[in-house]
């Protein structure tokens, strides 16, 4: 069975088709162009784009697929959460869809799709539940306990700002690139990551982003006194800002596996496409001898193909289908 999925929640204008968890087909359109010069996404913008390229990229998967549009099993889609004007375009094109095929329509949570991004990774038999679950991305900071992809559990989200966003707003401030974390992972210096001491609060499993930046801001005024920061000053801040966002995103997800009583973790999101994250989580998780599941890193931005697995999951496994009156509901 072909399942396909519609993903516009942000900026990015994607759809795939998955048989049997396969991913068959991918297309995305970007319109991050447009948004760089402002250092954040333009509602409007991304939801025009998505007006404009939404039937574009649903053909483009169909071609590169290599079926028509008969064949289609299931169609998925995300209603949640995002920009709610860009969620409505994916959404009425996936009803659309639905009506004009009359193939069965599911709504899917953005969060749960990151989820089941590693689930994509073809050298995986299987990621057995339950799992403590992180996604971690521009717009979210959560963590989940997972007993099954429609039995989940909200263990701790961020109090303020997602870390994508921190990651972006400290970029701007040091007059790096967007999105930020891109380029303050390429400019990390191992040997400077503990220059400067930064701490992340957190609260249960509540995180907190705000603070840090404020006191990286504060630090950085108080540098600049005098003369402006070299290069070598900047990496070493900028290292040591990265240094501690890993350690409470690590730290608290592993903490929440234990007191759960779970072996296995699963992250999602496009920020674990972030190299340190990565490896500092693989060598934790080695040490506790909990079981670790990365998204491909193709599959941790957003994307459809997420979105079309989870479909094919929830509606093949689950039976699950949603009604064509499902509204888009965002932050």
């Amino acid at each position: 069975m072909f399942a396909v999925g519609i993903e516009t929640s942000c900026d990015e204008t994607c759809s795939a088709i998955v048989r049997d968890k396969i991913v068959v087909s991918s297309a995305t359109v970007s319109s991050l162009k447009y948004h760089k010069k402002y250092g954040g996404i333009i509602p409007e913008i991304a939801t025009r784009n998505h007006l404009k390229f939404i039937d574009k990229v649903f053909s483009l998967s169909l071609q590169e697929a290599g079926i028509t549009s008969k064949q289609i099993g299931v169609i998925g889609v995300t209603h949640r959460p995002g920009l709610v004007g860009a969620l409505v375009v994916g959404l009425n094109f996936a009803k659309a869809l639905s009506v004009a095929l009359g193939k069965p329509f599911l709504g899917i949570n953005h969060l749960y799709a990151h989820l089941f991004a590693p689930f994509l990774d073809l050298k995986l038999k299987r990621i057995p539940f339950p799992f403590v679950g992180l996604v971690v991305s521009g717009g979210h900071t959560e963590l989940f306990l997972v007993k099954d992809f429609d039995s989940i559990q909200t263990l701790g989200k961020t109090r303020d700002d997602a870390c994508g966003e921190v990651f972006d707003k400290v970029a701007r401030v040091f007059g790096l690139g967007y999105p930020g974390g891109v380029y303050i992972d390429k400019i990390f210096s191992l040997k400077d990551k503990d220059s400067f001491e930064f701490k992340c609060p957190r609260i249960g499993f509540d995180f907190s982003f705000s603070g840090i930046k404020t006191a990286l801001i504060y630090k950085k005024m108080s540098l600049e006194k005098n003369r402006p920061l070299d290069k070598k000053t900047r990496v070493r801040i900028l290292s040591s800002f990265q240094e501690s966002v890993v350690t409470a995103l690590v730290q608290s997800t592993i903490e929440a596996a234990k007191k759960s009583k779970v072996q296995h973790i699963v992250c999602g999101g496009g920020v674990t496409a972030n190299s340190r994250l990565r490896q500092v989580f693989k060598e934790k998780c080695t040490q506790e001898k909990i079981g670790l599941f990365l998204p491909p890193r193709q599959y941790a931005t957003d994307n459809a193909a997420m979105v079309a697995g989870l479909t094919f999951y929830l509606y093949n496994n689950k039976k699950k289908v949603s009604p064509l009156s499902l509204q888009a509901k965002g932050n």
